[in-house]
């Protein structure tokens, strides 16, 4: 549980890592005297080696969906294509209408991830929206 809290707290935080550096670069490019005088040696090493630490991979940065975490260490894993998927679908073919947590609970699954199979899953018709939560189009 307190992993899977970390794991969503260093996702956002490298997210808002990401804007953060999006904004600079829009500041310099509106304004090149906002250009930031260079670092000290000492500390622009150490910042360094904390970014290389925790330096995101862009995904389809273009497009400006989610960023995520690159493992130093390569531990992290990566769920099986459509496993995500499987898992949501699987828990609402047993418990009817449900939110995004209650899923997320019922699957192990990070709550963001979860909302964002649903809404997927959704627009695609493969779910509906109930009163509360989702459902799968015949169910209850």
């Amino acid at each position: 549980m307190i992993d899977r809290i970390r794991q969503e707290i260093q996702d956002r935080l490298a997210q808002v890592q990401a804007e953060a550096e999006k904004l600079g670069a829009a500041l310099v490019a509106l304004d090149p005297r906002e250009q930031k005088p260079a670092r000290s040696t000492a500390r622009s090493s150490t910042r360094a080696s904390t970014r290389s630490a925790s330096r995101t991979t862009r995904t389809a940065a273009s497009t400006g969906t989610r960023t995520r975490r690159a493992s130093s260490t390569g531990s992290a894993s990566r769920t099986a294509p459509g496993a995500t998927k499987s898992s949501v679908l699987a828990a609402l073919e047993k418990g009817g209408a449900m939110t995004a947590g209650e899923v997320a609970s019922a699957t192990g699954l990070g709550r963001g991830t979860v909302s964002t199979t649903l809404s997927k899953l959704a627009k695609s018709g493969v779910v509906v929206k109930a009163d509360r939560g989702y459902k799968l189009p015949g169910g209850a």
